[in-house]
């Protein structure tokens, strides 16, 4: 093995290819270790080996430039004798092909998440001229906080270039290229939606949907065939999934996606739906007037509170009257919790709740009063027994009311962006503090400020700047992870808190949200821009507050520097 490439020390071999080998090594400069992937230039014929060497570099520079958080970062390229190298980051994690290789099948929710972060890396390379051309399992990574990252940007040209020595003979596999790849015709970012179309296919159903014999018989069946749906081998494939993975791999371009970003807003959405009918609201009788009423008797503050007292009163007079007239005394005893109930858990008025209480009480005593045929003893065993049911009944409801309202904070939503609000998101964060209290960790913490907001409001009205906000929040809903939590605190303010996520990792996420709402104001010709000042705590803060004020204080510096 090698000891050098470049300045580069090798530690270790960690795969090999046809194209060349990837090495493990660090960069004595700033001490860090970096995966190095070598190409190696000796397998082309002396004349050609000077244009694809140049048409290599090229492509290595213009993937430098991208920097998001589902692509994996170019750190440096060289040559060293016949071997081209790139140096990139090192990553703990395993290849996609990896996972689908193993025995289970992949969740409809697993996939979900991993095509819309790849369709995500892809929009951004693609909004900076740059077609990946070889997405394939082997060139998606999964790393252990459930983050996607494509590699082999920059190298995918080069591969094919590699590949083909023979007119018609492609070396490696065609399973995953485009019909207008086999045709050797123009490409651009729609072929890269057909591959992961392709990849989405085989994670949903563990088979690929073009394999035929050959190369030949696969790429007959790519330019000409139509593959079974997915759901007709996964029956929990959704049909709006089916429909998804089919515009993916339409033969004719103009049939697919437009864009990776509009797959990754259907994909998305196949994945709310998903979500939705996991939770069961997609049920028919979820939506049906009878599950309303339903809802509306078991959410606290549904019902006026007075109306609940009132008729939880009549009830239980209604019971006592049954009671006298039918001499049953002990056998209606247990229709009064049904009301004791109703007033525990809908009532704030706390004197509300007494008042049933008491008068359930009363009317229970007078009956075992009354009930002659008992004897003494048994008749104080049962009011002991009233009593404590009457008290524990209440006492329940009243938890289960504090517990649906402390729930409520959680998924509690800003009508206008749908990101959370600040009493919701104030939970969250204090939920994460106290994590960290307990088990340790790192966490970063986000604030954003929309500059001439009030401006707009003035010049435009309302409603432009509630359209400014939405274009925003919309942005923010695409860029963040799905650790993540973002919410709107008030009219011009928003905040992501990011668990497990170290200061360079927050300044890259912030700087890449910064461009993505810039492009998309530009884009709308909205006249705002928004500064975003960021904070990691090593430590748990002191409070809420303190989170908060740091946060603001560096959006603040961030103003004050323009």
């Amino acid at each position: 093995m090698i000891s050098h490439l470049g300045r580069y020390e090798i530690i270790e071999e960690l795969g090999r290819g046809a194209m060349g080998v990837v090495y493990k090594a660090l960069d004595p400069l700033i001490e860090r270790f970096v995966a190095i992937k070598t190409i190696n230039l000796d397998a082309l014929p002396p004349k050609e080996r000077e244009e694809y060497a140049a048409r290599f570099y090229q492509e290595a520079k213009a993937a430098g430039h991208l920097n998001h958080r589902n692509i994996v970062t170019i750190h440096d390229l060289g040559e060293s004798g016949d071997v081209a190298y790139i140096a990139m980051e090192l990553m703990e994690g395993r290849e996609l092909q990896v996972v689908m290789d193993g025995e289970r099948r992949m969740s409809s929710e697993e996939v979900l998440n991993i095509a819309i972060q790849v369709a995500q890396g892809l929009y951004f390379a693609h909004q900076r001229g740059i077609v990946h051309r070889d997405i394939k399992p082997s060139n998606i990574m999964l790393l252990g906080d459930k983050q996607v990252k494509i590699a082999d940007f920059g190298i995918a040209k080069m591969s094919t270039a590699l590949g083909t020595t023979k007119v018609g003979m492609i070396i490696g596999s065609p399973l995953y290229m485009s019909p207008e790849q086999i045709r050797a015709q123009q490409i651009d970012a729609r072929s890269d939606i057909f591959s992961l179309g392709v990849v989405l296919y085989q994670m949903l159903t563990g088979k690929l949907p073009f394999n035929g014999d050959n190369a030949n018989a696969v790429m007959y069946q790519i330019v000409n065939e139509q593959p079974p749906k997915p759901s007709s081998i996964n029956p929990d494939v959704s049909d709006m999934l089916d429909a998804v993975v089919a515009k993916c791999m339409a033969k004719n371009p103009d049939d697919r996606y437009k864009s990776a970003e509009e797959l990754a807003e259907a994909l998305r959405a196949c994945r709310e739906k998903l979500l939705r009918a996991k939770a069961g609201m997609d049920h028919p009788l979820m939506s049906g007037k009878s599950f309303s009423h339903l809802r509306k008797l078991a959410t606290p503050g549904s019902i006026p509170p007075v109306k609940v007292a009132l008729i939880s009163y009549f009830w239980m007079l209604l019971i006592f009257a049954i009671d006298m007239l039918s001499g049953t005394h002990i056998q209606m005893h247990m229709f009064y919790i049904f009301p004791l109930i109703l007033i525990g858990y809908h009532c704030e008025d706390i004197r509300l709740v007494r008042l049933g209480n008491v008068q359930s009480l009363v009317q229970q005593g007078i009956l075992l009063i009354s009930a002659t045929e008992l004897s003494l003893w048994n008749r104080i065993v049962l009011g002991t027994l009233v009593i404590l049911s009457n008290i524990m009944v209440v006492y329940v409801a009243r938890i289960a009311r504090a517990n649906f309202l402390e729930v409520g904070k959680l998924v509690s939503f800003d009508k206008l962006t749908g990101l959370r609000n600040r009493l919701s998101f104030e939970s969250i964060v204090d939920m994460e503090i106290e994590r960290q209290r307990l088990h340790g960790g790192v966490f970063s913490f986000a604030y954003i400020d929309v500059n001439n907001l009030r401006e707009l409001n003035e010049a435009k009205g309302y409603a432009a700047g509630d359209e400014a906000v939405k274009f925003i929040a919309h942005a923010i809903r695409e860029h963040i992870r799905s650790f993540d939590t973002a919410a709107r605190l008030g009219g011009d303010e928003f905040a992501i808190m990011m668990p497990n996520t170290k200061a360079s990792d927050c300044k890259q996420l912030c700087g890449e949200l910064s461009v993505r709402v810039s492009d998309r104001l530009k884009e709308a010709g909205i006249p705002v821009a928004v500064s975003i000042g960021q904070v990691t705590f090593a430590k748990p803060p002191a409070s809420i507050s303190e989170t908060f004020h740091l946060a603001e204080k560096a959006m603040l510096e961030i103003q004050a520097n323009g």
